[in-house]
């Protein structure tokens, strides 16, 4: 079994459980990806594959039209699974998004079937904006499956100016070796239902269980909390986050902290990257290294920046979530997790006032937020485990 992504560890962390369900039943698994992604992967404990070449990957031109997609907007609740809701001008970046990702593709393809041709895998699990995938599928002449990351998710090939149409530079891949166009014959759904965007058209969908896996890590010693002891309150950009942070724009965990500092709660910090800690308000804790599925469940309220991998890991462990969205894929998430109630999205970046009161507000009635949690936790436990769906894919 071959998974393949471009991405880590935002786009490689959703797929572990399913690599380690592949692997656990007996199955050969190998995991390739750029150099960029070796270290999350061996990490993970399965064995890593390395294509492309970081350099070049780099110096892939970045299209104008992506600067819109590291700035706060709220498109058309549900564009994710219907691009048709978007107007022109949010097609363009969408379309920039689909270059961007082919030429990536290109990048990764020559290596990719070369070990593909060696090796000779009986199936093919990609990131569903690897597309590298389906083409390697096609030339080796094995199934291949795309995996979605959790909300929001893209579950079909790239597309043109419309919905239906096909991208040409999707279609070139194929053409290279020589191969018919030919989608993925699944998409792997680990969207608790609840939080899923309305889908555009049919989809070939395979569902499975959430799994949360956020790293490897150790338990720091201050993590146990003490009954009656003061809310804690953490505050995160997530492992992508410094990718949507607009640097002429407000820093928001740093304007979140400041506002929070006179609540008395707990404050926990945990940063995307380098970070002042001089300059944090006395007493946050920075945590470092602390997978959240074994952080969240001892904190009382989870503010973030909306990362699918942080609003479904919260909302899988009861813990409610304030959302604050840089982007627009971002506020799709924002979108699923307020409209299944285990949270709240604010539409300002920048209003510490609206923050602490919304906040604060949070803090004093958690209820409906926990039942919420707990109606998307029942639902996505009601789907099938990665164990299943192995069991499924090796008929």
């Amino acid at each position: 079994m071959l998974f393949t992504t471009w991405a880590a560890p935002g786009h490689l962390f959703p797929m572990i459980p399913l690599a380690w369900a592949f692997q656990s039943a007996g199955h050969e698994v190998r995991f390739a990806g750029p150099p960029s992604c070796r270290d999350a992967v061996v990490q993970a404990g399965l064995t890593a594959v390395t294509v492309g070449d970081q350099q070049a990957i780099a110096a892939l031109p970045r299209p104008p039209e992506l600067a819109a997609w590291g700035r706060p907007a709220r498109w058309p609740h549900g564009w994710s699974a219907n691009l048709d809701l978007l107007d022109a001008d949010q097609r363009a970046v969408i379309r920039a998004l689909y270059l961007k990702q082919c030429a990536l593709a290109g990048e990764l393809l020559p290596d990719l079937v070369e070990f593909g041709r060696w090796w000779g895998p009986d199936l093919i699990v990609h990131d569903v904006l690897a597309q590298a995938g389906p083409v390697l599928g096609a030339v080796l002449g094995v199934p291949a499956v795309g995996h979605g990351w959790e909300i929001g998710s893209t579950l079909h090939t790239p597309t043109g100016d419309g919905h239906a149409e096909p991208l040409p530079e999707f279609e070139r891949l194929f053409a290279r070796y020589d191969v018919p166009v030919t989608p993925p014959e699944r998409w792997v759904d680990i969207c608790p239902p609840a939080l899923r965007p309305p889908d555009g058209r049919p989809v070939a969908r395979l569902d499975m269980r959430c799994v949360p896996y956020n790293g490897s890590g150790e338990q720091p010693s201050w993590l146990p909390r003490a009954a009656g002891s003061r809310p804690r309150i953490l505050v995160t950009a997530g492992v992508a986050g410094a990718r949507y942070r607009d640097p002429s724009g407000p820093d928001v965990p740093g304007l979140t902290l400041a506002s929070l500092a006179g609540t008395g709660s707990e404050l926990v910090l945990a940063p995307a990257g380098p970070v002042d800690e001089d300059a944090l308000p006395p007493g946050t804790r920075v945590a470092r290294g602390v997978p959240f599925r074994m952080l969240l469940p001892t904190c009382d309220l989870v503010i973030h920046h909306g990362g699918a991998g942080t609003a479904v890991t919260s909302a899988l462990l009861g813990v409610p979530q304030l959302v604050v969205p840089p982007s627009p894929i971002c506020a799709e998430i924002g979108h699923g997790v307020a409209g299944a109630g285990a949270g709240v999205m604010l539409d300002r970046l920048d209003d510490a006032e609206l923050l602490l009161k919304t906040a604060t507000a949070m803090l004093a009635a958690p209820e409906p937020y926990r039942a919420a949690a707990a109606r998307v936790a029942a639902g996505a436990d009601a789907l099938p485990s990665p164990a299943e769906v192995v069991a499924e894919l090796s008929r």
